[in-house]
């Protein structure tokens, strides 16, 4: 993400200034931070975005976020550009360290092009950067909710209209070029 993006949800916590080392929260996104990030999601709406997390804090300063997501949104059918209404659901689960910062992690994905998958999968457990004790639960969650939601959401009735032909139908179409050839021997051996 650029340097200066600022999350259209955003709900920062401090963990240094967590008394217990434990804390339960619930967010919920407003209906302009809703409209926001469904420009950004390129979605129909988003009508709810609510969390119930827990942030605790380790001895070591790592800290653990965690906790059930929802979401009601709408997309556009993939196949007819009708709304499509979603119910989202998944488990917020990310591990935030003192230990690991931003220029331990690739900015592009080009930096992930020469990595064996063992270097991948080594990636994918590293824990988040925890950078000045703050963490922005809001964006997290919203990280959550765009990967969660449906990639191709499709009404359960939808079809392709008739202006448009699977790859079966037009290759049906094509002539057949052995078919045309076995046509042009049989009128050769008719003239004879």
């Amino acid at each position: 993400m650029p340097d200066n993006f600022t999350p259209e949800f955003s709900r920062i916590v401090k963990t240094d200034e967590m008394v217990s080392g434990k804390e339960k929260l619930v967010i919920e996104a407003n209906e302009k931070e809703r409209a926001e990030l469904a420009k950004r999601f390129e979605l129909v709406s988003i009508d709810s975005l609510r969390a119930e997390l827990e942030v605790k804090t380790a001895s070591n300063g790592e800290v653990t976020v965690r906790g059930p997501m929802s979401a009601e949104i709408v997309q556009r059918c993939v196949a007819t550009l009708e709304p499509v209404p979603e119910t989202v659901e998944d488990t917020v689960e990310v591990l935030f360290s003192p230990h690991v910062s931003e220029e331990d992690m690739p900015s592009n994905p080009d930096d992930l092009e020469n990595l064996s998958e063992a270097e991948l999968m080594a990636l994918l457990e590293q824990p988040e950067p925890l950078v000045d004790g703050m963490i922005d639960l809001g964006e997290v969650v919203a990280q959550f909710l765009a990967v969660a939601m449906d990639p191709y959401p499709r009404k359960d009735d939808a079809e392709l209209p008739d202006s448009i032909q699977t790859e079966e139908e037009a290759d049906a179409d094509k002539p057949n070029p052995f078919a045309q050839l076995a046509d042009l021997k049989e009128q050769l051996e008719k003239k004879k």
